[in-house]
C-alpha cells in the first residue's frame, strides 16, 4: 500500500512540473526585455533642471495662495538647522483631543510651480517634507474658493531630494519621531520666507524684511505658538513690535492652558509634562469647515477679522474668543470627564482663565451669568430638570460659579486628576459622576445638592463613597453670580 501511494505521489509531481512548462502559445513581453524599456530604473536619469517651471497653475496659485515676484533671490545650498531633539507628548499621554505636533518651520517658501531641492545628510532618515501650510482638503467642497487640494508632503531621503508644488507655499519639515539631534539641510531654489522669530529676530530686522519681501506668507513664531499669516494684510494691520505680541501669546499658552491644566515643562511624569512642541494656527482662504476649526494645525478664515485677532497685542489678553475656543477644543479632556453636553462650553473655559489671569472678568461671564441663574434657580424637587435643556452660555455660568467661588484651581485639580485616574470613563455617567467626585473632593463637600440644581444627577455608587467622606453642601451656591 505504501509503494502503491509513493507511486501515485510521483506521478502528480511529474504531472505538475509539465503543466507548469506547457506553451500555450502566448507571447506576454514582461515590460523589461522588450526593447523599449530599461533593464532597471536604477540608472534613470530624471529632469531635475532648476531652471524649469511648471505654469499650469499659475492662474490659480495667483489667487491662493500667491504668488512670489521674480526679483525675489531664490537661494542655493541654503543652510537650515533644525533642533530634532525634542519631547513628543501624546494626546493620549494627557488624555486630550489633540496635542501639537512635530511640524517644523524652515523659513523656506517655495515660489509657485518651481522646483525646489533638498539636501539630506547621510544619516538621516524618516523626514517629510510638506510644502503648503494649508492642507485642508477641499475635494467635495461647493463652491470653491480654491483648488481643493494645494500641498505637497513627501518622504525625504539621505542625499538630493526634489520637490514641486505647482501652488507654491510654505516649507515645514515633518519628523516620524524624535531624533534627538540637530540636522542640517540645504535648500536650493526657495526662497527665504519673512518670519519672525522670537528670542532670534528683532522688531527692526524683521519690519526690514516685511518692506522688502514679496513673498505673500509669513509667520510669527514663538515657543508655544505658530501663526502662519498672508502677508497682503500688513498694509492695513500692522504689528508694532512681534517681540511684545509673541510674547504675549507665548505666555497665555504657558499659563493659561499648560499650568492651569497642571503641566510641567520640567516634570519627568510624561502624563504631566506639557508639550514642547507649539499650537498652530494656520490662516486658509477656506477652511474645510466653519469659519476656524481645531486640529492641527487650528485653521482660520484668512480674513481681516481673524487676523486682526492674531496680531493686535491688546486682543490677546480676554477678547480673543475664537482662536482660544478652537486650541480649547484640542485641550478637552472627553475620555475622563468632559461629558457631551460640554462640547461648546469646557473648550472656552480657557478664556475665563486668562482674564483671571489678567485681574478683571472676561465680558461673557456678563452675558452668561443671567442666563445661568434664570435656568439654576428654578425648583428641581423632582429631579426632573436636565442639563442638556440650558443654553451653552448657561452651561458655562455652572462653571463660572464654580471658579469664582471655589476658586480656578479646581480646573488643575480636576484635569490632573483625569490624566492619574487608572482608568477613563466607559459612558456618560461615568464622566459625570468623576466630575462630581473631584469637586467634592475640591470643595470638602457633598456637592450633589448643586448638581441636580443644574439638572445633572449622579450615581448611587459615587453618592455613597462621597457622602461617607464630605458633609452635605448647605449654601445655594447655584444662586451665586458674580456678575454682580
Amino acid at each position: 500500500m505504501k509503494k502503491i501511494f509513493n507511486s501515485l505521489l510521483i506521478f502528480m509531481l511529474f504531472g505538475t512540473v509539465l503543466s507548469c512548462t506547457k506553451n500555450y502559445g502566448l507571447q506576454v513581453p514582461d515590460g523589461t526585455t522588450d526593447g523599449n524599456h530599461p533593464a532597471d530604473t536604477i540608472d534613470l536619469v530624471l529632469d531635475t533642471a532648476m531652471s524649469k517651471i511648471d505654469r499650469t497653475q499659475f492662474t490659480a496659485a495667483r489667487a491662493f495662495p500667491g504668488m512670489v515676484g521674480l526679483e525675489e533671490p531664490r537661494l542655493k545650498a541654503y543652510k537650515v538647522t533644525l533642533d530634532l531633539d525634542y519631547v513628543q507628548v501624546k494626546s493620549s499621554d494627557l488624555r486630550i483631543s489633540v496635542a501639537p505636533g512635530g511640524f517644523f518651520s524652515t523659513g523656506m517658501y517655495a515660489p509657485a510651480g518651481e522646483l525646489i531641492m533638498i539636501e539630506v545628510p547621510a544619516d538621516t532618515y524618516g523626514l517629510q517634507v510638506q510644502v503648503g501650510a494649508q492642507d485642508d482638503n477641499l475635494t467635495g467642497k461647493a463652491p470653491l474658493q480654491r483648488a481643493p487640494i494645494i500641498y505637497t508632503r513627501i518622504q525625504l531621503f539621505p542625499g538630493k531630494n526634489y520637490v514641486r508644488n505647482l501652488f507654491g507655499g510654505t516649507i515645514w519639515i515633518i519628523p516620524s519621531k524624535p531624533l534627538g539631534r540637530k540636522v542640517d539641510l540645504l535648500f536650493t531654489g526657495s526662497v527665504k520666507s519673512p518670519d519672525f522669530i522670537l528670542g532670534e529676530t528683532t522688531d527692526a530686522e524683521w519690519k526690514e524684511m516685511i518692506s522688502k519681501t514679496t513673498v505673500p506668507w509669513f509667520e510669527l513664531r514663538s515657543r508655544r505658538m505658530i501663526f502662519t499669516l498672508p502677508t497682503n494684510k500688513l498694509a492695513r494691520y500692522p504689528i508694532e513690535s512681534p517681540t511684545q505680541l509673541m510674547t504675549a501669546w507665548d505666555q497665555e499658552i504657558l499659563h493659561s492652558y499648560w499650568e492651569w491644566y497642571g503641566l510641567s515643562e520640567t516634570t519627568t511624569d510624561v502624563r504631566n509634562r506639557n508639550p514642547s512642541l507649539p499650537w498652530r494656527i494656520v490662516h486658509d482662504i477656506q477652511p474645510s469647515v466653519g469659519a476656524q476649526h481645531s486640529g492641527y494645525p487650528v485653521v482660520a478664515t484668512a480674513n481681516e477679522n481673524y487676523f486682526k485677532q492674531a496680531v493686535t497685542l491688546n486682543l490677546v489678553v480676554g477678547s480673543n474668543w475664537g482662536t482660544y475656543h478652537e486650541i480649547g477644543h484640542n485641550m478637552q479632556m472627553g475620555s475622563t470627564w468632559s461629558w457631551s453636553e460640554l462640547g461648546e462650553v469646557s473648550n472656552n473655559l480657557f478664556s475665563l482663565k486668562i482674564t483671571n489671569r489678567a485681574g478683571y472678568k472676561h465680558s461673557n461671564l456678563y452675558r452668561a451669568m443671567p442666563a445661568a441663574i434664570a435656568f439654576a434657580s428654578t425648583d428641581n424637587a423632582a429631579k426632573t430638570k436636565a442639563f442638556s435643556a440650558a443654553t451653552g452660555d448657561a452651561r458655562m455660568g455652572m462653571f463660572i460659579q464654580i471658579f469664582e467661588k471655589y476658586g480656578y484651581g479646581f480646573m488643575t485639580y480636576l484635569c490632573t486628576q483625569a490624566r492619574l485616574a487608572r482608568f477613563g470613563a466607559n459612558n456618560e455617567q461615568d464622566k459625570k459622576d468623576f466630575f462630581y467626585e473631584r469637586l467634592s473632593e475640591y470643595t470638602q463637600k457633598d456637592m450633589e445638592p448643586f448638581l441636580t440644581q443644574w439638572g445633572l444627577y449622579v450615581s448611587s455608587v459615587s453618592k455613597t463613597k462621597i457622602s461617607a467622606k464630605y458633609p452635605l453642601l448647605t449654601e445655594q451656591v447655584w444662586l451665586y453670580d458674580p456678575s454682580k
